[in-house]
């Protein structure tokens, strides 16, 4: 299992939009990937369950992956998380 702590980028965070690209990213991996922010805990693979995190711009979003491409899964959200256009 690989995890890290992320400063959520962008203007608007994870809106639905924002929501809608982590989980598109994470559904790629055949690891477990776990978003958790807010007291909250989430498939990162179900766009509903990332909306509800509620993750604005500079919250802090934690990413645990556990699986065959687990450090690949981290790189990738990371990178996208860190560097979110405005949507």
């Amino acid at each position: 299992m690989v995890e890290a702590l992320i400063q959520v980028g962008g203007t608007w965070g994870l809106n639905g939009h924002g929501s809608a690209r982590l989980a598109v990213h994470a559904s790629r991996f055949v690891s477990d990937i776990i978003c958790m922010a807010n007291g909250r805990s989430v498939n990162a693979k179900d766009v509903m369950s990332v909306m509800s995190l509620r993750a604005k711009a500079g919250t802090q979003l934690h990413i645990l992956a556990a699986g065959p491409d687990e450090t690949a899964a981290l790189e990738a959200l990371s990178a996208m998380l860190c560097t979110q256009e405005s949507s």
